[in-house]
């Protein structure tokens, strides 16, 4: 850095050489060996940036001002979680143990391998701050610097003499932990009793139904509370408890019930409000919070309930309201099957703040006892969660990690936790022409089924574990259970009906066709198209495709587009996103956003028709014929198929689905059918966990 803070630009090599690898500054290349390595632009830009600066905090701001200077800044956040992805996975490094790119949560990143031959000048195509603005920006000029970097030195030293004193006066304790449940299944709901030894929790178990319990931690064992088929929500903090009757499962941990309020001494829940997800009581446990489903697809934050403080399109968790009852901090995930997202809160005029972003995937949150942090596990990659605690300013600390990562339930006011350490895992379950019974047809650890081929043989698939990197991988696996054939990164659209060639998704914002067999992979042109929806499906002439996306500055709905490219043709109005066309073309089935109703709209035009027999709720897939329609159920075991004429709206039973295993079974989801309807393949999560009270946690 020059002495006026402003990046110093050179005269000299454009090829910088760390490690076993090299970046060619002027062709924008990185080579491994001499080899060129795969590496988009924009990674290639924060890569240079990095190298400038090597050794030194660079700030998500600063990326944002160099390389993203229009983008909003939910975009932004993305694309440059996105793009320190591909970075790391170019070159082979990891989060956990960096040898190159080390993050420095909730503030940037610093290159930290040495260089053989340090970078003399700015990279062409990313631009440097101005230094006025630079100085500006931070609060710092030229005079400040020295007297700056002597109190960082003497706050460094106070640092390592308060370390060393507080070692010997306090010793190397290690948090100590009490398992408090035993049995295998799932823990969806903990919380500690106003009594502070008594444990509520709510656990599904060897896959019966979901029920509440009640442990003292002073002994061992559990009590059932009598509530069957309900999960806990909230305790207050007068011993009354917030409860979902008749749970019905939404996403992972999220359940979707009848709100009720009972004591913790026993009776039958009060039944308050419908479709209701999470609840957390005031303080004074008076009033609650409640996150509900709305008839137009939203959900909404309530506190006190009836009250809107927020709401969105996506999905909220985890509300929590805070020990002064003036803010409710929450999960904010801005996509409905997907749990990655922000910590968020708002307080009682609705004003949003957000505390801490670019999580892959967010479960579990509390207040601190002083209520200065908010508490929560995520990961910013992968599935294994940690415990963050971030405060009012947005400064985030790791405070605990597992192998198999974990999610936090509650903080009692004398600083203990209850936490579950949890084993979790996506797959495909399947059954092919001719088989006897279904085979587990997943990958790795986060396997989501897309599409069935006509014939039944073959099942394309996304892959979305760790292990594949943060844009995820389109796979394609034969119903027999061969080994699986990737295709390309991207999340998984649709076969085209020859079966040459597999749509996907990249990042939400680009197209592309990966050929299943020889050939390469081919981009289609996006236009104005500012987010394409999942999954794309093809039209029967294999030429089109169609989608729910999002134009630049409107809301989303559904489209049609050749696979040449060109303008995309809207088939619905604004804010219909929901669309499943039939094989022939002729129809489409739409879900009305304001009644939460399904009907049938001719592609060619005219006014809606109502689908006689189906129910609601149900989820629908076509026949090969576009006669019939397959509708289904997940909440009830077994799950009952059912075969309904669109023309005179019969239902006829046509197939029972048990899966064989039901012990933390917590969704299935994209039953899809062959065009016979003898091979079927289905998604599944599965949670397993186990309750922990921990001390010593700080």
């Amino acid at each position: 850095m020059s002495s006026n803070g402003a990046p110093q630009t050179l005269e000299g090599s454009r090829t910088i050489r760390f490690g076993e690898f090299e970046a060619d500054l002027q062709s924008g290349e990185v080579r491994k060996a001499g080899v060129r390595v795969k590496l988009q632009e924009q990674p290639f830009k924060v890569l240079q940036v990095l190298l400038e600066r090597r050794g030194e905090l660079v700030t998500r701001e600063e990326l944002q001002c160099r390389i993203w200077p229009e983008e909003s800044f939910g975009d932004f956040d993305h694309a440059v979680n996105v793009a320190i992805g591909k970075l790391r996975t170019a070159l082979g490094d990891s989060a956990d143990n960096p040898r190159f790119v080390e993050t420095i949560p909730r503030r940037g990143y610093r290159f930290v391998a040495a260089l053989d031959n340090p970078p003399s000048e700015i990279a062409p195509g990313v631009p440097a701050a101005p230094p006025a603005e630079t100085a500006q920006r931070h609060g710092v000029g030229r005079r400040w610097l020295l007297p700056a970097m002597s109190a960082i030195l003497l706050a460094a030293a106070l640092l390592v003499v308060g370390i060393l004193v507080g070692r010997r006066s306090v010793g190397t304790r290690a948090p100590e932990f009490q398992r408090l449940t035993v049995r295998h299944g799932t823990v969806f709901t903990a919380r500690f009793a106003p009594d502070g030894h008594n444990v509520i929790y709510s656990a599904s178990w060897d896959g019966s139904p979901v029920e509440i319990y009640a442990t003292d931690v002073n002994y061992s064992g559990a009590r059932s509370l009598g509530l069957s088929d309900a999960s806990l929500l909230a305790v207050s903090s007068s011993g009354e408890m917030a409860v979902q009757q008749s749970p019905a499962p939404r996403f992972m941990l999220a359940l979707r019930g009848t709100l009720g309020q009972v004591p913790i001494s026993g009776g039958t829940p009060r039944a308050i409000a419908e479709n209701v997800e999470w609840a957390d009581w005031a303080p004074d446990g008076k009033s609650l919070a409640v996150v509900r489903a709305t008839a137009g697809e939203k959900e909404q934050l309530e506190f006190p309930m009836g009250h809107v403080l927020y709401e969105t399109t996506g999905w909220v968790s985890h509300p929590r309201v805070s020990p002064k009852g003036d803010q409710v901090a929450f999960l904010d995930h801005p996509n409905s099957r997907d749990d990655r997202g922000v910590v968020a809160v708002v307080d009682l005029a609705g004003h949003k703040r957000v505390l801490s972003t670019g999580w892959e995937s967010e479960e579990g949150l509390a207040w601190s006892p002083r209520g200065d942090e908010v508490w929560f596990s995520a990961t910013e990659a992968g599935l294994q969660r940690r415990v963050y605690a971030v405060d009012l300013a947005g400064h985030v600390r790791l405070t605990f990690r597992a192998p198999g990562g974990v999610t936090i339930e509650d903080i009692a006011p004398d600083g203990r936790l209850l936490l579950t350490r949890d084993e979790q895992r996506a797959g495909i379950m399947g059954l092919a022409r001719g088989a006897t019974r279904e085979r587990d047809l997943s990958w790795l650890d986060w396997s989501l089924p897309v599409d069935l081929s006509a014939d039944g043989k073959t099942v394309l698939f996304d892959e979305e574990g760790e292990q594949v990197g943060p844009n995820y991988s389109v796979v394609l696996r034969d119903m027999n259970g061969s080994p699986p054939v990737p295709l390309g990164e991207g999340m998984a659209g649709g076969l085209s009906p020859d079966g040459k060639w597999a749509v996907a998704t990249v990042d939400y914002t680009q197209l592309v066709l990966l050929p299943t067999g020889a050939g390469s992979a081919r981009r289609i042109a996006r236009d104005n198209m500012k987010q394409y929806g999942h999954p794309v499906r093809w039209l029967a002439d294999g030429k089109r495709i169609y989608f729910s996306g999002q134009l630049v500055g409107q809301r989303p709905r559904c489209f049609i587009q050749s696979i040449e490219g060109g303008q995309p043709v809207p088939i619905t109005p604004e804010g219909e996103s929901g669309c499943r066309v039939s094989p022939d073309g002729k129809w489409m089935v739409r879900k009305n956003p304001s009644t939460n109703e399904s009907s049938l709209y001719p592609m060619e035009g005219g006014p809606p028709q109502p689908i006689r027999g189906l129910l609601p709720g149900e989820g629908v897939s076509w026949s090969t014929d576009s006669k019939f329609l397959f509708v289904n159920q997940w909440k009830q075991l077994p799950v009952k198929v059912f075969r309904l004429n669109i023309e005179t709206g019969q239902r006829q039973l046509f197939k029972e689905i048990y899966p064989a295993d039901l012990t933390g079974l917590c969704d299935m989801t994209n039953l899809l059918w062959s065009a016979d309807g003898q091979s079927y393949v289905y998604g599944y999560t599965r949670l397993l966990s186990d309750l922990y009270l921990v001390k010593g946690l700080r």
